[in-house]
């Protein structure tokens, strides 16, 4: 066997069928690159590389392991798991370093942008030893399946919060001049993904007091509330449904949907709303995300009547004011699902996409809509605007996007962008390929009239789709007047009205076995501080430990616990991946973190049960009045 089919071989039982896509690629290669194979003064293979008039050597032809060597050993201690990413395998030293010398298993991802390189690489090193100690995928260009978006998917399993900071990331030497697209490509994507789950975790620690403050109100919306399963194929076949966004190539069409009110359904992001009422448009329905959107952005008169779609940790304030019919979905959080599963025990999820449009998109796909027309939907910052006048300013000003983000147009060849809209964009274009590999007949026009190319999407004028797609009519107000609250029965509002009173004493439960778990952690770190550990008793106290936290984990407040203790869960998991020397050493810090976890725990549920207080009362009261 030579040492091609055996590295092949290793490959194949760690990933199965990658045998079978290297031998396609390998049969089709075409790669207009030079290897030649020299020795080094050492008596080691090297290799020089020609490609594009540049001719580089991957290995110095001197001291060809010690820039490897030293490398590794900048690099100290890799904690278990903790993910490597290489560019490059020409030099293969790096990686046969770093996986002789690091004891923990790691995970390393390799990008190879030659398939040449890479198929000589398996017939010269053998990588089953390598393969059997450590997680190591190989990502080559040019091997069917590994392009660009698969590689991006699998690197942000890899890469997440929790592991950033135990991360490492090496260019092989010279790759950077060889192939510098891929490698600023690959650049590119490690570093989106590490800002992305920077961005995610700082907007969910800005956002999680909120969201526990506005959950523990909304939550109340229940008794009264409606679930978008009652809206299942409300939106006939023939009738499309129009989403109306409030981006700025809004001012052009916005006067063209009267002709589609009664012959499509029309639903609007909250931001939206002002200026579709002030000309004259009322929308079926509106949807809000937003847990801190300002209740001036929505208030104006009628659009407390319109019917809404929620999350539950939406602005409460915007809930409050509202009066109409409340319709609400599955979001995870067990308070909540504890409730909506007493009506329908199904899941109802809305996927989100990270912002209201792309959440009420994918709500009216998940209702069976077979048709969607995007409005206002620019992603983008066309004429140099945010947003439609009449949303956050009557006339929005002009801002400067010269160091923008270009992306394709609808009406122009290339329009400016922020980061946050190109997520959106990104979502859309991967969400609706999903949708139409599942429903094959559905389809998703684009007349918004300008911003951004959404790919999988007809693009045509707003007029022209509404002669072609509105063609018949359907009453929705006279539908929504038919439905029922979930909890329309005596038996059931009865249910609900308990469940909610209960919440305050789930919130004394979860605070005291949070102290009672404290005092074990304190016993633990007694047990620890002595000179010799009774195993026997160590090992006792680690499974009522475990047996507490189970309890305080399948807790229905305790979600939301976390949501507001981010940071803390990030502390715990982040630390997961530490080693100590000694059974004390590792006792003590085990007992350390699970004493502030416990207060920290004991003292949010303390301060839910306080606010749920301070809220029963202000209602009693303001019966009274």
């Amino acid at each position: 066997m030579t040492m091609y089919e055996k590295n092949l071989r290793a490959l194949s039982k760690q990933y199965p069928g990658m045998d079978s896509l290297i031998q396609d690629a390998r049969e089709r290669v075409e790669e207009e690159i030079e290897l030649i194979e020299e020795k080094s003064f050492g008596g080691e293979n090297i290799l020089k590389i020609c490609r594009n008039g540049h001719t580089c050597y991957l290995n110095g032809k001197r001291n060809t392991k010690e820039p490897a060597q030293m490398w590794v050993e900048s690099q100290k201690t890799l904690f278990p798991n903790a993910p490597v990413f290489m560019m490059g395998i020409g030099n293969w030293t790096y990686l046969e370093e770093l996986v002789e010398k690091t004891k923990n298993r790691i995970v390393v991802f390799v990008f190879e942008p030659s398939l040449k390189i890479f198929l000589y690489f398996l017939e010269h090193v053998d990588i089953t030893g390598w393969m059997e100690k450590h997680l190591i995928v190989f990502w080559v260009k040019g091997v069917p399946e590994m392009d660009s978006n698969h590689m991006r998917h699998l690197l942000r399993s890899l890469l997440n919060y929790e592991t950033l900071n135990l991360s490492r990331r090496l260019i092989v030497p010279n790759y950077d001049v060889l192939f510098l697209e891929e490698t600023l490509e690959f650049v590119r994507q490690c570093r989106n993904i590490a800002n992305e789950e920077l961005v995610q975790r700082n907007t969910k620690m800005r956002f999680s007091a909120v969201l526990a403050k506005n959950l523990l109100f909304n939550i109340q919306y229940l008794l009264d509330g409606y679930s978008t399963l009652q809206l299942s194929n409300m939106v006939p076949e023939k009738i499309p449904a129009i989403l109306v966004a409030a981006g700025p190539s809004l001012n052009k069409n916005i006067q063209e949907l009267k002709r589609a009110k009664g012959k499509a359904f029309i639903i609007a992001v909250d931001t939206a709303i002002k200026p579709l009422l002030k000309a004259g448009i009322v929308p079926d329905m509106f949807a809000i995300v937003d847990g801190k959107k300002p209740l001036e952005l929505v208030a104006t008169k009628g659009a407390d009547q319109i019917p809404l779609v929620p999350t539950i940790v939406s602005a409460s304030e915007v809930l409050s004011y509202h009066k109409g019919m409340k319709f609400f979905y599955t979001e995870g959080f067990s308070l909540v699902d504890k409730i909506l599963f007493q009506y329908m025990p199904i899941e109802s999820v809305v996927p989100s996409g990270g912002s209201v449009a792309t959440s009420a998109f994918g709500f009216l796909y998940r209702i069976g809509v077979k048709t969607i027309i995007l409005v206002g939907q620019d992603l983008a910052l066309t004429n140099n605007r945010s947003h439609a006048d009449g949303t956050f300013q009557e006339k929005m000003e002009e801002l400067d996007t010269s160091h923008c983000i270009m992306v394709e147009g609808n009406c122009e060849e290339k329009v400016p962008t922020r980061e946050d809209f190109k997520t959106y964009l990104e979502w859309y274009e991967k969400y609706i390929e999903g949708c139409k590999k599942e429903t094959p007949n559905f389809t998703v026009i684009n007349a918004t009239e300008g911003g951004a190319r959404i790919k999988h999407t007809e693009v045509m004028t707003l007029n022209e789709a509404i002669d072609r797609e509105c063609t018949e009519e359907k009453d929705f107000q006279a539908f929504f007047a038919g439905l029922k609250p979930m909890f329309h029965t005596e038996e059931s509002r009865k249910w609900v009205e308990d469940y909610l009173d209960s919440i305050p004493e789930k919130c004394s439960i979860l605070q005291s076995d949070a102290g009672k778990t404290l005092k074990l952690y304190q016993k633990l770190d007694k047990i620890c501080s002595r000179r010799n550990i009774d195993k026997k008793e160590y090992l006792n106290l680690l499974k009522k430990l475990e047996k507490k936290i189970q309890t305080i984990e399948s807790q229905e407040v305790y979600d939301l616990v976390q949501e507001v203790m981010s940071e803390a869960h990030y502390i715990l998991k982040n630390e997961q991946f530490m080693e100590y020397s000694s059974l004390q050493e590792e006792g003590k810090e085990v007992a350390r973190k699970g004493i502030l976890y416990m207060e920290l725990v004991a003292e949010c549920a303390g301060i839910f049960r306080e606010y749920l207080e301070d809220l029963r009362k202000d209602t009693e009261e303001g019966v009274e009045k």
